[in-house]
This record gives C-alpha cells, sequence and structure tokens, in this order.
C-alpha cells in the first residue's frame, strides 16, 4: 500500500516537472531570440535551437513513458524515469552552456533549479549522485574549453575579457559553483526528508 503511495506521488511530481519543462523549452527560444535578434549577441543559434527542439523531444517521450508505466504502479520503473529527466536537463543546460559563453555565462546558476528538483524528486543518495554528475558535466566543459579542445563561444557583448583562460576567474567561479549544488541538494534533501517523514 505504502509502495503505491509513494508511486502515485512520485508520478505526480513527474508531471509536474515535464510541465515545467515546456516551459524552459519556451524559455529557452526566448532568450536565444532576445539575445541574437535584440542584444545583437554573437551566439551559434543553430545548435541552440537544436537543443530546444531536443529538449522539446525528449520531454514528449518522457510524458508517454509515464503515461505508459503509471498504470502499471511499479516504483523502480518510475523512479527510474525521475532519474533518467534530471540527466537529460543537466547534460541539455549543460551544453546549452557551452554553446552560449561557458564559465562567462551567468546562467550556469540555474543548475541550482535542477538540484533542488531532483531533491524533491529523488532519495538523498540519487540527489548527490546527480550533484556530482552536473559538477563532472560543468568541469569537463570548463576544463576541455581550457585547454582549446572545444572551442569556446564568447559573450563579447557581455564579457570585456575573454575569462575561459583565465585560471583565477575559473577557479573562484568553479568553487562557488561546485559548493553552492551540494550545499543546495544538502538544504533541499533534509527539508524534503522531514516533510516525507511528517506524511508518513
Amino acid at each position: 500500500m505504502k509502495n503505491i503511495i509513494f508511486t502515485e506521488d512520485l508520478v505526480e511530481r513527474i508531471c509536474w516537472v515535464i510541465k515545467l519543462r515546456w516551459i524552459a523549452v519556451v524559455g529557452v527560444i526566448l532568450v536565444i531570440l532576445s539575445a541574437s535578434q535584440i542584444l545583437k549577441f554573437s551566439l551559434p543559434v543553430f545548435p541552440l535551437y537544436i537543443i530546444a527542439i531536443a529538449l522539446a523531444g525528449y520531454n514528449f517521450i518522457f510524458f508517454l513513458l509515464l503515461t505508459q508505466f503509471r498504470k502499471k504502479g511499479s516504483f523502480i520503473i518510475i523512479n527510474r524515469i525521475a532519474n533518467a529527466q534530471i540527466s537529460f536537463d543537466l547534460l541539455s543546460l549543460v551544453v546549452l552552456i557551452h554553446f552560449s559563453g561557458g564559465i562567462e555565462n551567468p546562467f550556469i546558476f540555474y543548475f541550482i533549479f535542477h538540484m533542488i528538483i531532483a531533491s524533491i524528486l529523488l532519495s538523498r543518495r540519487a540527489s548527490f549522485l546527480q550533484a556530482t554528475f552536473a559538477v563532472s558535466l560543468f568541469c569537463l566543459i570548463v576544463i576541455l574549453e581550457y585547454l582549446g579542445i572545444l572551442p569556446h563561444y564568447c559573450l563579447k557583448e557581455f564579457i570585456i575579457h575573454n575569462q575561459h583562460n583565465n585560471l583565477i576567474y575559473i577557479s573562484g567561479v568553479s568553487f562557488v559553483f561546485i559548493s553552492t549544488l551540494y550545499i543546495a541538494v544538502y538544504m533541499a534533501t533534509s527539508i524534503s526528508g522531514k516533510l516525507k517523514q511528517r506524511e508518513k
């Protein structure tokens, strides 16, 4: 009985995240349009639009999967869907960040929203694993751009000087970014855990 209740609760939360993702798709497109057409930022808009389309595509697939498996009431499968959604979102965000300034992009702190969502949907352990995955993706992009293996797309109209090869800047921002993610997960899972205990 408890497992059924937990499954239904998780399904409701995933549905909420799917709705949020539709809003995010519209938001991404509007930001790309505003940055390229109004602010005249020299961004590679084609890959950015591709990511927005991919975001909408996998959101629809998750909606179909959830519709199919919610009838079976399998907590394990629903939980895997929840984990997969967070991972795909993190991948999408890091690619968006790469094509729009990398470590210079202030939107890097939007990872916090995904950490909060992970803390609501997933277990404490899974939330910290997702945080580690986010940190790994972020560090990978930063290091590859720093070494020149990946091209850096500088926000010339926003940043006066390139910062992707400034080791002090990279170290400072990375420290704040990584510590913020883990603190956010710790706080969110602590609050979420207490609420779940009260519900039980």
